[in-house]
C-alpha cells in the first residue's frame, strides 16, 4: 500500500516537471503546492517494523497454530472435530490474563475463517459457526487467582473472568491462596468460584467443570469431589433439594471439637467419665495397669 502511494505521487511530480513547470513561474505555485503534499504524504508513512513486541509475536504464531490445527481437525473429523480448548496458564505466564486469551481465540477464529473459505469453499457464516464451537477457553480459576500476589483484588479477579466469559467452553477447579499453584480442593483457599461461576453461567449453562486437586489428592489420597460439592453448596440429591452437600460433610467429619479419633463408650465404662484414668495412648495419665482387666502389671 505504501509503495502504491509512493509511486502514484512520483508520476504526478513528474508530469509536472515534464511540462515545463520550474520554468513557468505561474505554474510554480502549483508546484509549491504538490511539493507541500508529497512531504505530507511521506510524513504519514511508517516505518518499516524491525521489532514487534512479544505479546503480539506470540499471539500471532499461536493464532497460526490453532487455527492450522482447527482446519486439519475439521478436515478430518467434520461436525465431530475436536474442540479445542486453550488454556490460561498460572498468572505471571504469557497469555495468562483474560484479554490476552480473548485477542488469541479472536485472531485464531479469524485466521481458521480465512482458510476455511479459501481452502474448504465454506461461506463465511458456516466458517464462523464453526471456528465458534472449535475454537475456546478452559478457564483455570486456580491459575488466575494467582494475580493475588501482585496486589490483585477479587474484584480484579472478577474483570478477568469477564473479559473472557463468552469464549469459555470448560472451567478447571482448584483453590489456593494467590501464591503458588497448589492445587487445593475449592473451599480450601481464597479462589472466589462462586462469583467466576456466575459471570461464565450468564454465557454458557452447560459448562463443564473439572476438579484439578491432583496436588492435594498425592499426600492424602482422599477424592477431593465431596470437599469441592460441600464448597459449592450443592445438593446431594438431583431435585436441588436438602440435604446439602456441606451439611454431609459436617455430619461425617463430626463437630470441631469432636475428639481425637476414635474414643468408644467401653473405655468410660472401665477407666471412668473423664479422661484421668484413660491409659496415656489415649490421652489420660493412667500407666501401669493392664488395658483389658485394669490389674497392675509386673
Amino acid at each position: 500500500m505504501t509503495i502504491e502511494k509512493l509511486n502514484e505521487f512520483r508520476e504526478e511530480i513528474r508530469d509536472l516537471v515534464e511540462k515545463g513547470s520550474l520554468k513557468d513561474v505561474e505554474k510554480l505555485e502549483v508546484f509549491g503546492e504538490k511539493i507541500i503534499e508529497g512531504i505530507r504524504l511521506l510524513s504519514s508513512i511508517q516505518p518499516p517494523e524491525i521489532y514487534k513486541p512479544l505479546q503480539t509475536f506470540a499471539i500471532d504464531k499461536a493464532s497460526d497454530t490453532f487455527a492450522n490445527l482447527s482446519l486439519r481437525a475439521y478436515k478430518e473429523f467434520k461436525e465431530k472435530a475436536p474442540i479445542i480448548s486453550i488454556e490460561n496458564p498460572p498468572a505471571g505466564s504469557g497469555l495468562s490474563r483474560g484479554e490476552d486469551l480473548r485477542k488469541l481465540v479472536e485472531e485464531a477464529r479469524r485466521k481458521f475463517v480465512e482458510k476455511a473459505q479459501t481452502q474448504l469453499g465454506l461461506s463465511k457464516k458456516e466458517a464462523e459457526s464453526i471456528a465458534e464451537k472449535q475454537i475456546g477457553v478452559t478457564w483455570d480459576v486456580g491459575h488466575i487467582n494467582m494475580l493475588r500476589k501482585y496486589g490483585y483484588t477479587e474484584k480484579d479477579l472478577s474483570k478477568e473472568t469477564e473479559k473472557i466469559a463468552k469464549f469459555v467452553k470448560h472451567v478447571h477447579l482448584s483453590d489456593n491462596f494467590g501464591l503458588e499453584h497448589t492445587e487445593l480442593p475449592m473451599g480450601m483457599g481464597n479462589v472466589p468460584t462462586k462469583e467466576h461461576l456466575e459471570l461464565l453461567n450468564k454465557y454458557n449453562k452447560q459448562l463443564k467443570k473439572i476438579i484439578e486437586a491432583g496436588n492435594w489428592y498425592e499426600p492424602f489420597k482422599k477424592s477431593p469431589v465431596p470437599e469441592t460439592l460441600a464448597a459449592l453448596g450443592s445438593p446431594v440429591y438431583g431435585m436441588a433439594m436438602a440435604p446439602y452437600w456441606n451439611n454431609a460433610r459436617a455430619a461425617y467429619m463430626g463437630a470441631y471439637f469432636a475428639g481425637y479419633g476414635l474414643n468408644p463408650d467401653y473405655h468410660h465404662s472401665i477407666y471412668g467419665a473423664g479422661f484421668a484414668n484413660l491409659p496415656v495412648e489415649l490421652g489420660g495419665q493412667m500407666h501401669g495397669k493392664n488395658r483389658l482387666s485394669g490389674t497392675p502389671m509386673d
